[in-house]
């Protein structure tokens, strides 16, 4: 049964479970996971009912669906695989800002291995590391589960078509497809985020994507991959084409460009703020945008809304942090961050 408010916005992708190392040691294990679950926790910091469209295995925690749902996200539309599991995936921070994913293991292995639950230090991460770089996972980590059981149209609960927003994030080249035609078909804003499948879009299959989108939201790492070569305007332009769409570039640290359906430009810096944990920041940006949509709002309020969701999402692991977040905090920064739009 979907929750009391039928969502305002949902967001399709990933849902998975994810085990952190911060570059000081600390870690954080079997956290709630994926560009579906961060994207719709960014958009939750600004509407009062989001839902999340995923494909989870038989074994997914369910207290990582309750700690969603108390959060305030519907779930109704993360569906079970029966008869499936998949391991959790590890993040590797390090202090220049980089990162290891696409590790795979079990936290209960880290006991078998000698290990804190808590805190490892930088030779117990090497040591951590190098035994993960050095096993496999034989395929049943999340990203094997993800290109078993991509996310599909189908899959949506038919209460959220009556949304009046939906944002996909990286899933099965053709589903993505699929999932934004039919979101477009409702009559739904729509934004979308490449992530991985940057590189798996050709031309024709990302023509086919646009046409059906609002915004485009790649991150400068995918956008240098759609046009190698391209000064990140120029790229932005070249994406765009003729289209009437938004196509924005996310730049971590550096803030973030959006190119207007008119062919102007907006630029906005990054929140200062302390960054624990990047991962899944680039997915709350996207559901911070789409909820201005989904108000009604302009492109700038849109990419303002986006700026403060990334920042809420580096200061946690996980999406407990950003469904915590305090109002006022919130709107503080909101305010700070339209105060200070940086120039085009």
């Amino acid at each position: 049964m979907v929750g009391e408010l039928t969502p305002r916005a949902f967001t399709i992708g990933g849902v998975i479970v994810d085990c952190v190392v911060e570059a000081d040691g600390t870690l954080h294990l079997d956290q709630p996971g994926g560009n579906a679950l961060h994207s719709a926790a960014g958009a939750r910091l600004f509407l009062d009912a989001v839902g999340v469209v995923g494909r989870v295995p038989a074994d997914y925690p369910r207290s990582v669906l309750m700690l969603a749902a108390r959060g305030g996200l519907d779930v109704e539309g993360i569906r079970v695989v029966p008869g499936t599991s998949a391991l959790p995936e590890w993040f590797f921070h390090r202090a220049d800002g980089s990162r290891t994913d696409h590790l795979h293991a079990a936290s209960a292995e880290l006991a078998a291995f000698g290990l804190s639950k808590t805190h490892l230090s930088a030779d117990e991460a090497a040591r951590w590391h190098a035994h993960l770089t050095s096993k496999s996972d034989g395929g049943g980590g999340f990203a094997a589960f993800r290109a078993r059981h991509p996310v599909r149209p189908e899959d949506v609960p038919a209460p959220y078509w009556a949304a009046a927003g939906a944002h996909i994030g990286a899933n099965a080249v053709d589903q993505m497809l699929a999932c934004a035609r039919a979101a477009r078909a409702a009559g739904l804003r729509v934004t979308l985020d490449p992530g991985f499948q940057a590189a798996r879009l050709d031309a024709a299959t990302l023509g086919a994507l646009l046409d059906c989108l609002d915004a485009f939201l790649p991150s400068e790492k995918e956008l240098a991959v759609l046009r190698p070569g391209l000064e990140f305007r120029a790229a932005l332009a070249d994406i765009a084409g003729g289209r009437r769409l938004a196509v924005g570039v996310k730049r971590g640290a550096s803030g973030a460009v959006l190119r207007l359906p008119d062919g102007a430009f907006v630029e906005t810096a990054a929140v200062p703020t302390v960054a624990r944990d990047p991962v899944g920041a680039g997915d709350a940006f996207c559901g911070g945008f789409l909820s201005a949509l989904v108000d009604g709002a302009g492109w700038e309020a849109a990419l303002a809304r986006a700026t403060v969701a990334g920042a809420f999402a580096v200061e946690g692991t996980g999406i407990s942090h950003m469904l915590a977040a305090d109002s006022g905090l919130r709107d503080a920064r909101l305010n700070a961050v339209q105060n200070r739009r940086v120039a085009p």
